[in-house]
């Protein structure tokens, strides 16, 4: 099996910095081979630059932890999250200036066929396939949650002025509960798994995200993305990582 991986972010129209954080991780040690390919998007809350911080520092402790694991694929993508949120937490407490950042945090680790996913907060994974796409998360905010209770439509949900007020994040709080779960079933050739922060999802619909994945260059996959956010008003920070099985 082969793994095309690209990854773009932007800073977007309207925000001073990006506070988003993304990486991408699979090792060349044979010892490692059934690690899989670990992929990580953060998006960072905060005065100043305290969610720039926020998102990074959780990003390089997943990565760091899950490199460390042994205890399985989904127990230590499990483990990794939690640790994540006890190290941006002691970091808002040692430092004033701080206090009270958080993250949003979606993570997913491809090995052969099997997809992973841990998720904290409104970034997402998705899985395209065929020309068609499915949400693999579950957005941890409180338009959502109208949403479920039908109280608004999905429709309303993207345009209501509460749609960035998230009910989870790692790192506010000293632990936080993760989604976290093998995604059935497994993955055929052509597959693509897409994660992404709100400065995407917000602006750009499942069915865009689907045709732009479903290309047959993910480089350019991105950029357009990214383009298309930003032609609708790029207000916030946009990240995406594509991931194809081949």
């Amino acid at each position: 099996m082969t793994l095309v991986v690209q990854a773009a972010s932007d800073q977007g129209l309207k925000r001073p910095h990006n506070e988003d954080t993304f990486a991408c991780w699979s090792s060349d040690d044979p010892r490692d081979r059934d690690r899989g390919a670990l992929l990580v998007v953060a998006d960072g809350m905060g005065g100043s630059r305290a969610g720039e911080v926020a998102s990074k520092l959780a990003v390089e402790s997943v990565l760091r932890t899950y490199r460390e694991g042994r205890d399985g694929v989904l127990a230590d993508l499990l483990s990794s999250i939690e640790n994540a949120n006890r190290t941006v937490h002691e970091a808002s407490l040692a430092r004033p200036e701080l206090r009270g950042m958080g993250t949003t945090l979606t993570a997913a680790v491809v090995r052969e066929r099997e997809v992973y996913v841990g998720h904290v907060g409104d970034s997402r994974a998705y899985l395209v396939s065929g020309g068609g796409i499915r949400q693999l998360t579950r957005d941890h905010s409180l338009v959502a949650q109208l949403v479920e209770s039908r109280q608004i439509t999905p429709e309303q949900a993207r345009t209501d002025p509460r749609r960035n007020v998230v009910t989870r994040s790692v790192g506010v709080g000293g632990s936080v509960e993760i989604d976290a779960e093998r995604v059935e079933p497994g993955l055929q050739d052509g597959d693509t798994v897409l994660l992404c922060t709100d400065g995407l999802h917000g602006l750009v619909t499942d069915e865009e995200l689907a045709r732009a994945a479903s290309g047959a260059d993910l480089r350019r996959a991105c950029d357009d993305l990214i383009a298309l956010a930003k032609q609708r008003g790029g207000h916030d920070n946009i990240t995406v990582i594509l991931a194809r099985v081949g």
